[in-house]
């Protein structure tokens, strides 16, 4: 095998290029890198050996080899230095999920050609993984040109590698991988373990949006997770290959550079058809994809089922360990295995002949005869399959390209015992009894091209012809019907036979089973090659919430513990049996609501002091995060960032709303989207963008119960460096959870605002989730003029249950228009159609539906003369005022209770100043002692989630909210604070 391709290494990140590699052969690589180096290795998968008895299904099911692999290299030149490359981390991930360093390269020079070959010894053949890696760079993706070869190591080929690099340079080669004109005759001598579609042969722009099959490639576009969270998915071109069971993507179907290719045999793959999402989880690397619509999911899900099965047949006899004997093995007959090949190769054939048959009818159908033929629609288990019909278009033809006689009546397309159209005679007039051919009237003559759509009628025979073609396509609907029921009784009938033939599924392969797996039994067309196929794609359902698993580990106290109803999200990982619960449920109760009114103040003291220029503060730290930077007190406006996440749910009216209103015009989803844009709003005055709020201590809180409005909210500061606040919410219709991270950059002349940490609202009478990652803001004119907060860009409210959603999209303003307020809301089903509802009006002020012209949002009140009052709303003057609900109940470390906060807003800035310097040293203080002693903070209320409610969100970091005895609102009601730290005590 041999073959050059482009590769592309993102940033942080590397790639791993598997190929199959027999005992007894050699590896032969030559690597170029260009423009910046790149460190280059090779790794061993851990299962089982080229054509030996198992094959290998997931990486999660494996231990990490008890052999410790090579130790990366110490140094470079003259021993103790080292270069950047040396500090990788590539090692560390790759021995975590059990993969062999058998050898390592190191780094390999720009612009240089690094060779090298490997010796497979023996009993040591099976998939290696060449890895290139680029996790030392922190924001350079590195291109690499890769030229691979592999042969028996006792007949080498005359010419080296180096040869075929430079035939390729030369220009003789085609970028991928195994297509290489250059390298025909050398590939010629031995299997392609990964090919890719040469360029020249995908789709273009127009095509690559729908997927297009062939008989060996299913190429299309997918949206792929970025690889740094709440960034999204952006669009992909994708390659299948069903002959080598590989799935590789591009940055487009114009692109030459390999992102990344993984084999399915190492593969396990999850799909939800409900968030049409699909994850191929290799152990190296998990890919997140996202059909478009939901038949492109049904394809590429179809597909990757096809491709998997194909994946783990290494031999003609393949031996598979058999769990009712200890230590025996099943040994299946290679030709009782051939021959059921053969049948199902057949019975493709036939499916093949019923497509064109469908295809006749719609042609010959009386109401398509003013029009072209339609395109043939066919049936979901075979829209894969390599038909007669695709694979020759002179099905209907004969050697010059006329019809001269009924296709019932045609010799053989192909010879031997395969041909379509003799096995079609023999299984209808056996089992259907067709009617004699005689009576049925011939097809009419087709041009050269071999259309197959219906000739114009001739005005003089226009009667007769109709009658013709009404009788024939009567007759073919009657072929169609028969054909159907011998496909299906040839479908039950491979099922029961590979029912029969297959072994019991070894523990891991049962392990993996745990979530439902995609049932195979109607398609036909996945014919072996003298093996079993299992699937290794795995359906996860909302319908199978009914059993729930023993090692679902829940809070037997909890009246508010999450389970897994209504769960849209799924764990990729087949690792893991069980789906993570992080799905609340509709509270019981609400503790201490319900409440009478209680009377809150709609304004706050005059600020008497002017905030200080930002710029002697920010010369020095231009990109730095701006909660690193220590400002006066005087910069602060009166509130805590924890404070500053409850402004977020002043029109908590909108999640109330949003269940009563219709969800298949849209009209729900324009209400979810106007309370996200809703979050804006109290910036729109311009002098709340002159401070910031208060950066919480460690272990801070802060409580809102709102009678009026019906719900409670609780947040705490968990994490202090990067700063990370975890919030909950919720109501007897709702619940809102977020974990977010503010993120502020100065760029010379304004600061970039973003939030890394989705917003999640659960509609609990309607069983939707919904999620969305705020807008970026900017804050402009820093450095001179009028300051004003500008939300920016593009947000889509999504609803993780339907996938359908809401974009909205902020105008961006001109160069001297000054802030622009206009935003648009447009919403799309889970096909990316456009729904009916919709909304426009602006970020300040109101928002419209369209059509109606209904009113769904209108802000709320300011306070009297917001420019002296900080820019506050009459909902954020309340927020710090200890009312008689709060009196006597509150914990000490929530916010209203911080004395340098309490003394800002009394302005008196001398004790504030002097306040919040001594709280801050002693918050330093504490987390010395604790490292001291090796202890970690550990928030009281909030708990983070674990690794597969993490990997079941891409990544995302996860707090939820206890319960139970040790819950915040237990303790509230009961008045304990025990286990508290006084953050505020001096």
């Amino acid at each position: 095998m041999a073959g050059m391709e482009q590769l592309e290494v993102h940033s942080k990140s590397y790639l791993v290029r598997w190929v199959n590699v027999s005992a007894g052969h050699t590896i032969s690589w030559s690597i170029q890198p260009h423009k910046k180096s790149i460190n280059f290795g090779l790794y061993k998968h851990p299962g089982a050996a080229a054509g030996n008895t198992t094959t290998v299904t997931s990486l999660s099911n494996f231990e990490p080899p008890p052999t410790p692999g090579l130790e990366p290299p110490t140094g470079r030149g003259r021993g103790q230095s080292t270069s950047r490359n040396d500090k990788t981390v590539v090692f560390e991930k790759l021995d975590k999920i059990g993969l062999k360093q058998v050898h390592w390269v190191g780094k390999c020079d720009a612009e240089k050609v690094s060779m090298g070959t490997w010796d497979v010894p023996e009993n040591e053949g099976g998939m290696y993984g060449l890895v290139f890696d680029n996790t030392f760079s922190k924001t350079v993706s590195k291109m690499v040109t890769f030229v691979l070869m592999t042969y028996p190591t006792n007949a080498p080929p005359k010419s080296g590698h180096h040869m075929h690099y430079a035939q390729a340079m030369g220009g003789q080669s085609s970028t991928s991988l195994g297509s290489s004109p250059a390298l025909g005759p050398t590939a010629a001598q031995s299997s392609e373990s990964l090919p890719h579609p040469p360029l020249a042969d995908r789709p273009k722009s127009s095509a690559a949006v729908a997927p297009s099959a062939s008989s060996s490639f299913l190429t299309g576009v997918l949206q792929k997770k970025r690889r740094k969270r709440n960034q999204g998915y952006a669009r992909r071109f994708f390659s299948l290959n069903f002959t080598s069971s590989t799935l590789s993507y591009y940055r487009n179907d114009h692109s030459s550079a390999l992102r990344g290719a993984i084999p399915l045999s190492l593969a396990a793959i999850g799909a939800n058809e409900d968030t049409r999402e699909i994850s191929v989880d290799s152990g190296a690397e998990i890919w997140h994809l996202r059909a478009n619509n939901t038949k492109d999911f049904d394809t590429w899900r179809d597909a990757l089922d096809r491709a998997s099965r194909h994946a783990d047949l290494a031999s003609p006899a393949l031996q598979i360990p058999d769990s009712s004997s200890k230590g025996g093995s099943h040994i299946v007959n290679s030709a009782e295995e051939n021959e059921w090949a053969r049948v199902e190769a057949l019975a493709g054939r036939i499916a093949g002949t019923r497509d064109a048959v469908r295809k006749l009818a719609q042609d010959t159908d009386p109401k398509y005869n003013q029009a072209a033929a339609p395109v043939p629609v066919r049936q979901p288990q075979d829209s894969l399959s390599p038909s007669p019909s695709e694979e020759s278009s002179d099905y209907f033809l004969d050697d010059k390209g006329f019809d001269k006689k009924a296709f019932w009546k045609r010799k053989a397309s192909s010879s031997g015992s395969h041909s379509p159209s003799g096995l079609f005679r023999k299984s209808v007039s056996a089992q259907t009894g067709v009617a004699s051919p005689s009576a049925i009237p011939p097809v009419p003559p087709l041009p050269p091209n071999g259309s197959l759509s219906v000739p114009k009628r001739n005005n003089r025979v226009g009667v007769a012809n109709s009658t013709q073609e009404e009788a024939l396509h009567d007759n073919c609907m009657e072929l169609l019907q028969d054909l159907d029921t011998v496909v299906k009784e040839f479908s039950i009938l491979i099922s029961e036979s590979r029912q029969r033939r297959t072994p019991a599924p070894t523990s891991a392969i049962s392990s993996r089973r745990s979530i439902d797996s995609q049932g195979s039994a109607d398609e036909f067309f996945d014919a072996t090659d003298g093996g079993t196929a299992h699937s290794q794609l795995l359906t996860i359902r909302r319908d199978s919430s009914g059993a729930q698993s023993h090692d679902d580990v829940s809070d037997g106290e909890s009246e508010s513990s999450s389970d897994n109803e209504g769960g849209s999200f799924f764990d990729n990982r087949a690792s893991l049996e069980v789906q993570p619960s992080i799905f609340p449920k509709k509270p019981k109760s609400l503790t201490p609501l319900p409440l009478d009114p209680v009377p809150r103040r709609k304004d706050v003291p005059i600020s008497k002091t002017t905030p200080p220029s930002l710029i002697a503060f920010l010369r020095k730290n231009v990109g730095k995060d701006l909660s690193t930077i220590a400002m006066p007190v005087t910069s602060n406006e009166p509130t805590s960032a924890l404070q500053r996440l409850a402004e977020q749910l002043e029109y908590t009216e909108l999640l109330d709303t949003a269940t009563q209103v219709p969800a298949e015009t849209g009209e729900r989803l324009v209400y979810m989207a106007a309370f996200a844009i809703s979050a804006f709003s109290n910036a729109r005055v311009k002098e709340r963008a002159m401070r910031k709020p208060f950066n919480p201590m460690l272990g801070e809180t802060f409580e809102l119960v709102r009678e009026d409005k019906g719900f409670r909210f609780v947040a705490e500061k968990v994490v202090h460096r990067p700063v990370r606040m975890a919030c909950h919410a919720e109501s007897a219709n709702w619940t809102f959870v977020q974990a977010p991270t503010p993120v502020q950059k100065f760029w010379g002349k304004s600061f970039e605002i973003n939030t890394d940490g989705k917003v999640r609202v659960f509609l609990h009478d309607a069983g939707e989730h919904y999620s969305w990652t705020a807008a970026s803001s900017f804050l402009r004119n820093v450095i001179a003029g009028e300051k004003y907060i500008e939300p920016t860009g593009t947000m889509t409210v999504l609803c993780e249950t339907t996938g359908a959603k809401a974009v909205c999209t902020f105008k961006a303003g001109g160069m001297f228009a000054g802030r622009s307020e206009d935003v648009t809301v447009q919403t799309f089903d889970n096909s990316g159609h456009p729904l009916t509802a919709g909304a426009q009006g602006k970020w300040t002020s109101d928002l419209v539906l369209t059509p109606t012209g209904k009113t769904v949002w209108k802000v709320g009140a300011l306070v009297d003369k917001p420019e002296k009052h900080y820019g506050f709303t009459t909902w954020a003057a309340s927020l710090n005022e200890v009312t008689p609900l709060e009196k006597d109940h509150l914990p000490p470390t929530d916010s209203r209770l911080r004395p340098d906060q309490r003394a800002a807003e009394n302005q008196d800035m001398d004790t504030a100043e002097e306040t919040k310097a001594r709280l801050e040293e002693q918050q330093r203080a504490r987390r010395r002692v604790m490292e001291e002693h090796g202890e970690e903070w550990t928030p009281k209320w909030f708990a983070k989630g674990g690794p597969e409610v993490e990997s079941a969100l891409g990544g995302e970091e996860v707090w939820q909210l206890k319960s139970g005895k040790e819950g915040y609102w237990e303790c509230r009601e009961r008045g304990e604070w025990e286990g508290v730290t006084h953050v505020f005590q001096l």
